[in-house]
């Protein structure tokens, strides 16, 4: 299991259950250098540097077991005849739909009803969804991937007619939802992670610092920590005297995926050729710019360039698996996302706080990355656990 203590300035590694390594990086040099320290910098000092973001790498990557990534313990007992109205960003998003699946699963197991109301089917969006749900008299409402500050008065609304309101990997603004698992920082960490692990590819296999092209949704906050993180160790990089560097960083739309980005990108990799890594802050897209865009282009070479996202959809994890242009993602277990919703649903409802859920992003890689076309959910049954806590086993 791994934490990070973060400010916006810096970002420092704390392996739990082990010594703290923490590393001060002010007063280098950066920028520029290859495979090598800066001017100004130690090579001890960049020795360090690599160690810790290969320590990092190593424990991400690992196994997660019930201690690393606990369910909650305690909580009231289930709650009964509880109606909850799950709402997606689409259903037809794979990072949306699993944690809205899985929260029917766990809600029906408990004997509530549980209807998914899909906002991306014509029917006015999120903010008409919500209102439906308030209409209906629904208890709850579970809304994935679909930020408080984009329906702000909806969830207001939910709020003040006594609807506990939750959501998963979503922005939180003014605390308008009750819980949200997990928590928005953890995107920050999954940026920063995954530039250890681009840190430790591009040094192993291009024998170079990372230099990087970042393209950035900024309509979602989740999204915007995951790059804010990925920033953030280049930055660090740069001032241990590591020689990371972003030599382009642009923004996009979602709806530009299947149209404008794949091109966009392609041209910008024509323009910086001496780029080895590409961040994007959601496999979705970066999935779109690869089958779309590189591929076609002749410019998904992995040994020339990795690109690296967050999410582990099914088709990103199986091309690092297979050793494709993607080296590496960030994934959370959604399959359990959903029964933790429905655990912090029904706290609320009995009068408790929310309890942390254990939700922890585990880095996939060539190594560790499934090779049986599903999506990574766990290394241990997370269900039975909360089957068990809930009394149903």
């Amino acid at each position: 299991m791994f934490t990070y203590v973060h400010a916006r300035a810096r970002a420092i590694l704390v392996g739990v259950g082990a010594v703290g390594v923490a590393l001060t990086l002010a007063g280098c040099a950066g920028g520029g250098a290859e495979a090598g320290s800066s001017a100004g910098a130690s090579d001890s000092d960049v020795a360090a540097f690599t160690e810790t973001a290969q320590t990092a790498v190593t424990e991400a990557s690992a196994p997660q077991t019930p201690e690393t990534a606990p369910v909650p313990a305690g909580g009231p007992a289930p709650a009964s005849d509880v109606s909850v109205t799950i709402i997606p960003c689409s259903m037809a998003v794979e990072g949306c739909a699993r944690p809205a699946r899985s929260a029917q699963d766990a809600a029906e197991e408990l004997g509530w009803s549980a209807t998914i109301d899909d906002p991306s089917t014509g029917q006015g969006g999120a903010s008409a969804a919500v209102q439906r749900a308030i209409a209906t008299g629904t208890d709850a409402i579970l809304l994935t991937s679909i930020d408080a500050g984009a329906i702000r008065a909806d969830v207001q609304a939910a709020r003040d007619a006594g609807i506990v309101v939750v959501a998963n990997m979503a922005g939180n603004a003014d605390d308008l939802y009750q819980a949200v698992v997990p928590e928005l920082e953890a995107n920050f960490d999954a940026g920063y992670l995954l530039g250890q692990q681009a840190f430790v590819t591009a040094q192993e296999r291009y024998q170079q610092p990372v230099k990087a092209i970042i393209f950035e949704d900024q309509e979602f906050a989740t999204v915007k920590e995951r790059v804010a993180g990925f920033v953030q160790f280049i930055d660090d990089c740069s001032a241990a005297g590591a020689g990371c560097e972003v030599l382009f960083q642009g923004k996009h739309l979602a709806a530009d995926i299947a149209t404008t980005l794949p091109n966009q990108v392609v041209q910008t990799i024509k323009q910086h050729p001496d780029y080895n890594t590409l961040f994007l802050g959601f496999d979705a897209a970066l999935n779109a710019v690869v089958t779309q865009g590189l591929l076609p282009a002749g410019l998904a070479d992995p040994t020339k360039a990795q690109g690296l996202s967050v999410d582990c959809d099914v088709a990103n994890a199986t091309s690092i698996a297979e050793g494709g242009y993607q080296t590496a993602c960030v994934g959370f277990a959604f399959l359990r996302a959903g029964y933790g919703h429905i655990d912090n649903i029904n706290r609320l409802l009995g009068g408790q706080e929310p309890a942390e859920q254990g939700l922890v992003g585990k880095l996939i890689t060539e190594d560790n990355a499934a090779t049986d076309g599903q999506a990574w959910d766990g290394d241990f049954d997370a269900v039975a656990e909360y089957r068990a806590a809930w009394g149903l086993d």
